[in-house]
């Protein structure tokens, strides 16, 4: 596998400066934080109690070595927004070329397509180190998760009724995978999912025109 550099994306949107780069230990306290916010709202992790600094410090060091499973955030106008990771599939060697990536943005920065940058460097970055497979586990009602997979071209191979037990609500859990190997980078991906999609409107207008 290509090992990776330190990366660090920075782009310029509405006059903001929107910054992805490596997770130190300065983003500690911002990536708990985050995380918890997820936990108490319950739609996006498995965790049912909040977790403290320590425990997050802990997930961070286990994405060793770290140019093989990196740990972001992205920042907006200096302030970390959310962050995102690439980890290992399962412990067994015979996985090693599948990786899985998770995200999560501050609430106050939902549906500022942070989210969306985030889930394109994932898949890039996957790409570049030489993962052959990414897989994503999303809640089956996370409308926003659910739209990204389809936005970059994953496609969904498992569905799990009744998975998750959270408070009241017992949810279902999906599996979507992506090939890595078609040479195809996010934004490509993007285009052809996107394609696809109008593709697929246009043919389901044809038919109801002609069946009235």
């Amino acid at each position: 596998m290509q090992i990776l550099s330190e990366t660090y994306v920075r782009e310029y949107s509405h006059g903001r400066t929107i910054v992805i780069r490596d997770a130190g230990e300065r983003d500690i306290s911002a990536i708990t934080r985050i995380y918890n916010i997820a936990v108490v709202a319950g739609r996006s992790t498995a965790d049912l109690t909040v977790r403290n600094m320590e425990q997050r410090r802990e997930w961070v060091d286990s994405h060793n070595p770290r140019d093989m499973y990196p740990v972001v955030v992205i920042e907006v106008d200096g302030v970390v927004a959310g962050f995102g990771s690439l980890s290992k599939y399962h412990a067994r060697a015979g996985y090693s070329e599948i990786c899985e990536f998770s995200y999560y943005i501050d609430k106050a920065w939902a549906r500022h397509g942070l989210g969306t940058r985030l889930v394109a460097w994932l898949i890039d970055t996957a790409q570049r180190i030489g993962f052959r497979i990414a897989v994503c586990v999303v809640f089956a009602d996370n409308a926003g998760s659910t739209a990204l997979m389809k936005k970059y071209g994953f496609t969904r191979y498992g569905y799990l009724p009744a998975a998750c037990r959270n408070g009241e609500h017992i949810m279902d859990v999906a599996y979507w995978y992506r090939d890595l190997t078609d040479g195809k980078d996010a934004q490509t991906a993007r285009s052809e999912a996107e394609q696809g999609i109008r593709g697929s409107e246009t043919v389901q207008v044809t038919v109801q025109q002609s069946a009235q």
